[in-house]
């Protein structure tokens, strides 16, 4: 079995590829605390401004076309 990826020991099959539970909840804690996070640059703006949406006009059954 791989080592785990938090402390390097065997993987136990319980908790795979973690060896024990302490190292699973270490491994969550650092998901959630956001050490695992993509980094990103700022985000590009559209040379174009986006344009309102032309509304949507209504269709009576009156309306002869």
């Amino acid at each position: 079995m791989p080592a785990c990826p938090m402390c390097k020991k065997a993987a136990a099959l319980a908790y795979r590829p973690f060896c024990s539970k302490r190292c699973a909840d270490l491994d969550l804690g650092r998901w959630l605390g956001g050490a695992y996070a993509i980094p990103a640059g700022p985000a590009e703006e559209d040379e174009d401004e986006e344009q309102p949406r032309p509304r949507p006009r209504l269709i009576s059954t009156d309306d002869a076309e």
